[in-house]
């Protein structure tokens, strides 16, 4: 910064004060001729002091007036090159200083800044939040603080923190706001990100949360429809063919079956459905329900099929794939709903690495890999940010009737076959879903179960079976259904009773048929007991959870067979006739 008066200018005033002197010393004639010589000498010597004195002041000026000006440069150095911005702005909002920090974050010259309203560099949606912040000000008469966008000037928007006091001009009546400005565009997407992480911890809490009750509920539900399929099962087999009951009742058992697989959709939320995981060729499933999916969509709907020629297997129960599938494209012509248009059903492969996997639901613990993909699109109506929030809860729906769990269902099927969904919607620009699963490679051998179909249905049993289950209508209606092929039924409600009746009457027991979950003591820990008091005894584990779910921790110990409940009469023949026919002999010949 420049001093404020030049060697040119200091030279000027100098001479003008003593030229004013000189015309006031005129003026007083009179009183210079009464003047002595003795007081011209002194009054010289005098004059002789003052002007070295002088002289020395001026020096004196002439050093602070060059520190002033090198403080003023050093100052306006600190203010220019500050890591914050200083604005200085006047009651009209009028910027009358900036400093270079603030004009090189907008990507201005400072002289662009300077007598032009802030609010121009304001992101627009955001000025309300500087007007709140300068009525705040001038209320409190204290500093304030506010969090807003600010423009670039290639009108890209930053996330600026602004801090203002207010001060008084020189003139001690103009009030002034000294404002700071702070890029904190850094912090602020470091937040959005945690803010991610934070919602994808809640909703993966909230799902598992969730999964359980819908567990708890579909087991629950299962022990209810256990007992409903096995009355009907022996009410059908002790009616004469000809009865006119037989129908109702054949009606009340697929009713039935029909609420099972509403359990199965549960548990397949869950994570916990029963799967039949086989090799399964994506394509091929697809183009065997083309014509299924054809009758099932709007007539103004168009279906069209991009189906990729050579895809590698995956590991899946085609079942519920199908479910997928058609869950899918129920939706999407749904979403057309009155309108023309398409809806299109993709296959492909593709190498996913960790970033596309974790911009997935469900993806962020899956490994990199090739996925084959299954693709749902539709020119419908879309949806917006906050529906696709909220598109995989159960029972969410946009229809004025919901129709069950939904998408929630196809969350968790696709969560036990380790895959992911991607989905990508805008309003009226349709909806696209995408469901990935990992690909087998091809040198993985399919795994397939092998199972015998039962015998005649006149087979028969032989033998006591020792039938545990925590559940009265449960214990009551299995009992019936053993004894209609043969067997004496002894029953216990839970794990301790269990071996209460083993230790009494083993000898006689040819076979255990156990509940997985009791309170107390469960399904594992009975079986574990009942080994250590006798090791061969065949155990057959019942549960409502999938068999792929619960057997592990039995693998290598010998665990007999195992029941999905509800089960029919029919499936508790199939099982029985594989493990007893021959019918085994009585638990006395095993103890030896």
């Amino acid at each position: 910064m420049k001093p404020e008066h030049t060697d040119d200018e200091s030279a000027n005033l100098l001479s003008d004060l003593r030229r004013r002197a000189e015309e006031m010393l005129w003026k007083q004639p009179a009183e210079l001729e009464k003047i002595t010589p003795e007081e011209t000498k002194r009054l010289l010597h005098e004059l002789r002091v003052h002007q070295i004195e002088l002289e020395l002041q001026n020096e004196e000026l002439r050093r602070a007036q060059l520190d002033l000006a090198a403080s003023r440069e050093k100052y306006f150095d600190l203010y220019d090159l500050a890591p914050v911005g200083y604005l200085t702005i006047n009651e009209k909002g009028l910027i009358l200083e900036a400093n270079l920090t603030v004009a090189s974050l907008l990507g201005l010259e400072r002289t662009q800044l300077i007598k032009q309203p802030v609010t121009h560099f304001i992101f627009r949606e955001d000025q309300d939040i500087y007007y709140r912040h300068r009525k705040l000000l001038l209320e409190s008469q204290a500093g304030h603080v506010s969090e807003l966008r600010m423009l670039r000037r290639d009108g890209a928007p930053f996330w600026a923190r602004i801090e203002s006091i207010l001060t008084r001009g020189s003139d001690n009546d103009v009030l002034l706001c000294q404002t700071t400005v702070s890029d904190i565009t850094a912090r602020k997407l470091a937040e959005e990100q945690r803010f991610e992480i934070e919602r994808g911890l809640q909703q993966t809490q909230k799902l598992e949360s969730l999964g359980v009750l819908a567990g708890g509920v579909a087991h629950d539900f299962n022990n209810l429809l256990l007992a409903i399929l096995g009355h009907a099962d022996l009410a059908m087999e002790e009616l004469p063919p000809l009865s006119p009951a037989l129908r109702r009742i054949e009606e009340i058992s697929k009713t039935s079956l029909r609420a099972a697989d509403l359990c199965l959709q549960m548990l397949a939320y869950a994570g916990k459905g029963h799967s039949d995981l086989k090799r399964v060729d994506l394509r091929a499933l697809v183009e065997e329900m083309a014509h299924l999916l054809k009758t099932c969509i709007s007539k103004k709907a168009a279906l069209n099929l991009k189906l990729e020629q050579k895809l590698p297997p995956i590991q899946a129960d085609a079942s519920q794939i199908r479910q997928i599938v058609m869950n899918l494209t129920l939706n999407a012509s749904e979403a057309l709903g009155e309108h023309s248009g398409v809806i299109t059903i993709s296959t492909g492969a593709r190498e996913s690495n960790q970033d596309y996997l974790r911009g997935a639901s469900l993806g962020n613990d899956l490994p990199s890999g090739v996925y084959v993909y299954l693709e749902v699109s539709d020119t419908g109506c879309g949806m917006d940010a906050e529906t696709q929030k909220r598109i995989f809860e159960p029972f969410f729906t946009t229809k004025f009737l919901g129709r069950g769990l939904g998408l929630s269902a196809v969350q968790g099927i696709v969560r036990t076959h380790k895959g992911a969904l991607r989905l990508y919607s805008e309003p009226s620009k349709g909806t696209t879903l995408r469901v990935l699963f990992p690909a087998l490679s091809t040198n993985e051998e399919e795994t397939t179960e092998t199972t015998t179909e039962a015998s005649a249905r006149a087979w028969r049993g032989s033998g006591t079976v020792l039938l545990v289950d925590d559940e009265t209508i449960v214990r009551d209606v299995v009992r019936e259904m053993l004894q209609f092929y043969g067997f004496s039924v002894l029953t216990a409600m839970d794990g301790k009773a269990a071996l209460d009746l083993y230790r009494e009457r083993g000898r006689e027991i040819s076979l255990v048929l156990l509940d997985m979950t009791m309170p107390h003591m469960d399904g594992a820990e009975t079986f574990r007991a009942l080994r250590q008091l006798n090791p061969v005894v065949p155990v057959i584990l019942s549960s409502g959870y999938a068999e792929q779910d619960v057997t592990p921790q039995f693998a290598g110990k010998g665990l007999n067979g195992f029941l999905q409940k509800p089960y029919t009469l029919e499936n508790l023949q199939t099982k029985l006739s594989q493990m007893m026919s021959p019918p085994t002999s009585k638990g006395s010949d095993r103890d030896g």
